[in-house]
């Protein structure tokens, strides 16, 4: 293409892309009109030329036709006189003839104005010749002053003129008939051709209306699609702030498109400013753990020096709900620490004694359900063995022992149950708690959900316990049987070698 065909090109796109949808979708239609509008002035100038093909056949050829055979009739009428005449020796009959010779006459001079003026011409002469020796030979005969060879001569060179004459009527009558066929012939191929020609309009009229459509459906779809894409990756918080919408049309989808690439830009500048924040506050959670650690450290061996120096035990209630709030705290601790580095440090699994591990941490908690009233009753089968980072584990039996100590009914026990079913392989752990059935079972793990509000606390404890979970492929799950909240978490087994 020559660089005027793509200018033209490009205008038509441009102006392609600055027309509303409606307008858009009303191209096909429009141009289809047009189409059709030089189509009709092609079909009416096609059947102008059949009127008047029509029109001249029938004031023209079909009176030139109906007047050879008229005065054929008049000229076998005149010779049919003439002959009657001479037979009665009437010389009044002859001047009779002069009637038919006017009519015959007449007819040709009403169709003078045709196609065949020469040919009638040609007719009129020959015919008046004809008539004046036809005639004269009549007259003679009734009057009988010529000789027989000289009659003989007379009569032959009529006859021979008669002939001539009806000659000239049938090269004529052809020669009409003609004109009429080749004229109905030319009517008949132009009808076909302007119905062929409708029938290719039709069809190209539609392939052409099916592209345009179908392109405008395609470039609709295509950025309706885009745009569902972008606010669905905005939706799910997936939107990639360095790629904006392309806005090649200013129609209504173009003016959406550049509305959702404003609101991007102002949710890339918000999203800096969130990532700020959240990175100052991960540092402050950090800096601020990491501070806890060493007076924490300190209460927990100055509660035990002070445990180990008591003399008596009026001071035992004291230090255990001293060491009971210091043990919650350091689950607190614990949770915030995993939370604040799960990003940073890598928990590398190993193989650990899930049995051992709950021993200690039901041990860790005892002080805890000693100051809230409450007991743990566990019943853990020996040498069970899973393939897990002891941190991660060790936030799945704390969280869930929390939460139950939080929660369950006072003077109720809280049972921890470590089994494996031999039929499956499968080891099941179970944490079972008297209290309130928790209403929304799917959104327990979520991440700060609380059933209770009342209850405060950081809502991070059992979406802790989901994500690591899903990491482990642990399938978990909340019920609720015998008045009993139901926690049951099921692992592979490792075999010990």
């Amino acid at each position: 293409m020559n660089s005027k065909s793509i200018d033209a090109v490009n205008i038509l796109i441009k102006y392609y892309n600055s027309l509303s949808i409606l307008k858009k979708f009303l191209i096909p239609s429009i141009v289809g009109f047009i189409f059709f509008l030089f189509f009709y002035i092609y079909i009416l100038s096609n059947t102008t030329y059949m009127k008047k093909t029509i029109q001249d056949v029938n004031t023209k050829s079909i009176p030139v036709y109906k007047t050879i055979f008229d005065n054929e009739f008049l000229l076998q009428k005149i010779s049919y006189e003439l002959h009657s005449a001479v037979v009665a020796n009437e010389v009044d009959w002859i001047n009779d003839t002069e009637v038919y010779a006017y009519n015959f006459r007449k007819n040709l001079e009403g169709i003078k104005k045709s196609t065949v003026k020469n040919e009638l011409m040609t007719i009129e002469d020959a015919f008046n010749i004809y008539y004046k020796e036809a005639t004269t030979l009549s007259k003679e005969l009734i009057m009988s002053q010529n000789n027989y060879d000289y009659i003989h001569r007379k009569t032959v060179l009529v006859v021979n003129k008669y002939n001539k004459l009806l000659h000239l009527f049938k090269e004529l009558r052809e020669k009409v008939k003609n004109d009429i066929k080749n004229d109905i012939n030319s009517i008949y191929s132009t009808s076909s051709k302007i119905l062929l020609d409708s029938s290719y309009a039709f069809i190209l009229w539609i392939i052409l209306s099916s592209l345009a459509l179908f392109y405008i459906y395609k470039d609709m779809s295509s950025r309706i699609n885009q745009i569902v894409s972008q606010s669905e990756n905005i939706a799910s918080g997936k939107a990639n702030f360095h790629k904006r919408l392309s806005t090649i049309s200013s129609d209504e989808l173009g003016l959406v498109v550049n509305s959702i690439n404003i609101f991007i830009s102002k949710l890339e500048k918000n999203h800096h400013e969130l990532e700020d924040a959240r990175d100052d506050i991960q540092r402050f959670i950090a800096d601020t753990v990491h501070q806890i650690r060493t007076p924490l450290s300190s209460i927990l061996i100055n509660a035990e020096m002070i445990r180990d120096l008591q003399t008596d035990d009026s001071l035992s209630e004291f230090i255990d709900s001293i060491d009971a709030s210091i043990n919650m705290l350091s689950n607190s601790y614990e949770d915030l620490s995993y939370v604040t580095s799960y990003d940073s440090i890598q928990y590398n699994p190993n193989i650990i004694s899930l049995s051992d591990l709950l021993y200690k941490r039901i041990d860790f908690f005892k002080t805890i359900c000693k100051m809230n009233l409450k007991e743990i009753k566990s019943n853990i089968h020996e040498n069970i063995d899973l393939y897990i980072n002891i941190v991660e584990c060790e936030r799945i039996i704390d969280n869930n022992i929390s939460n139950a100590i939080k929660y369950a009914d006072i003077e109720k026990p809280i049972s921890i149950n470590l089994f494996k079913t031999k039929e499956t392989n499968k080891i099941t752990l179970e944490f079972k708690s008297f209290a309130k059935e928790i209403k929304n079972k799917n959104k327990i793990f979520e991440k700060n959900y609380r059933e209770e509000e009342s209850k405060r606390g950081l809502g991070l404890g059992l979406n802790i316990v989901k994500n690591i979970c899903d990491k482990y492929n642990i399938f978990y799950i909340a019920s609720y049987k015998d008045n009993q909240n139901i926690f049951t978490y099921t692992f592979e087994e490792i075999k010990r070698k």
